[in-house]
């Protein structure tokens, strides 16, 4: 599905450095936004909220089985791109600043930071499922969205992260959108 995708271009698209003003200002906007389990726990597994999505859209024909297929088939170029980075998570680099913040700890946490996996997941997922269900986009838009914001409310990426792994979920859903 993504074996032809071409991450040349996103290589060019470097986070600020570890030790940058722009870093620290992130840092700083991550510890004012308040940690909410709640909120972070129920976006943490896109395929439930998806599926949760649909099903409060009414939606009886829900393949979820598509969640899953492109969490696993866009995994790979991801991971390239997060060791072509090899971006810390927040936290660490905060302590580096002497800046002390706290984060929840997610399995899903034990890669590095940029670009946000789960922001490009949701994007990419969102924008395929909207295709699907012309009428419940907004609602899976906004699924989307929040899936990206909950990485940042439990600092666990700075929206440097978040915002471009949205720009590579809308690339990657451009890259397949008239092959599924």
């Amino acid at each position: 599905m993504f074996k032809d995708f071409d991450i040349s271009s996103f290589k060019k698209m470097k986070p600020p450095g570890d030790n940058t003003f722009d870093t620290m200002q992130e840092i700083k906007a991550l510890k004012k936004i308040p940690i909410r389990k709640e909120f972070v726990k129920k976006f943490d597994n896109q395929e439930k909220a998806f599926k949760e999505t649909a099903e409060r859209e009414g939606i009886k024909d829900y393949d979820s089985s598509i969640a899953k297929k492109l969490i696993e088939k866009s995994a790979p170029v991801i991971l390239k791109l997060k060791n072509h980075f090899d971006r810390p998570r927040p936290k660490t680099i905060a302590k580096k600043m002497n800046i002390k913040m706290k984060d929840i700890e997610m399995a899903s946490m034990k890669t590095p930071s940029y670009p946000s996996g789960h922001s490009t997941q949701g994007m990419l997922i969102g924008l395929v499922l909207s295709d699907k269900h012309p009428k419940s986009k907004s609602a899976f838009m906004k699924t989307a969205n929040n899936i990206s914001d909950s990485r940042n409310v439990a600092h666990a990426h700075y929206k440097s992260d978040s915002d471009m792994g949205k720009k590579l979920g809308k690339s990657m859903y451009n890259h397949i959108k008239n092959k599924i």
